[in-house]
């Protein structure tokens, strides 16, 4: 077989592994809601420089109302903890979010967004968010999307959409 054959073939081959591997990384949609109780945790300290203005600390338990799948695995839950620089009837947040899915892996998220609060403490917010990879089948994970939140003193509920991509799973070793 001369050179020119050879690489053929050698394209031939590599023409469906590339394929199947752009198809295996393509980026899938997701949507997803949320519903949480009462934060688990729950700290502030007044800054002192103004009146209304304090950092807040929480950790947070949710169950998925509607949940998702990613990968062939349904998520379950999310716990998350976040901080927030509260400024009056607004506040700037940022924090983690992880995601346990039916099997136990978990995926982890970061976020960012805004709030604001009424005088009779319900809240509606919003912000983006970006997978920072996982365990097990998650491990590797990467996307992003945007949320928008609602809540009470007493409960809360989230909706996120976005779009995630599992790296393909390692080619079998030739023996």
């Amino acid at each position: 077989m001369n050179i020119r054959s050879k690489l053929r073939r050698i394209m031939l081959l590599a023409i469906p592994a590339l394929a199947a591997a752009s198809l295996a990384s393509a980026q899938t949609k997701l949507t997803g809601d949320g519903k949480c109780g009462k934060p688990d945790k729950q700290e502030s300290v007044d800054v002192g420089d103004r009146t209304g203005h304090a950092l807040a600390l929480v950790h947070f338990s949710c169950t998925w109302a509607t949940s998702f799948e990613m990968g062939g695995i349904k998520a379950k839950d999310y716990t998350g903890s976040f901080s927030a620089d509260i400024n009056g009837d607004k506040s700037q947040d940022r924090g983690y979010v992880v995601i346990t899915m039916e099997n136990g892996d978990k995926a982890f998220v970061r976020f960012t967004g805004s709030t604001t609060t009424a005088k009779d403490g319900s809240s509606t917010g919003g912000g983006t968010w970006s997978y920072a990879g996982g365990t097990g089948k998650m491990k590797g994970l990467t996307g992003k999307g945007t949320y928008k939140s609602t809540g009470t003193p007493d409960s809360g509920s989230d909706h996120i959409e976005g779009e995630y991509t599992l790296p393909a799973a390692p080619a079998p070793k030739a023996k």
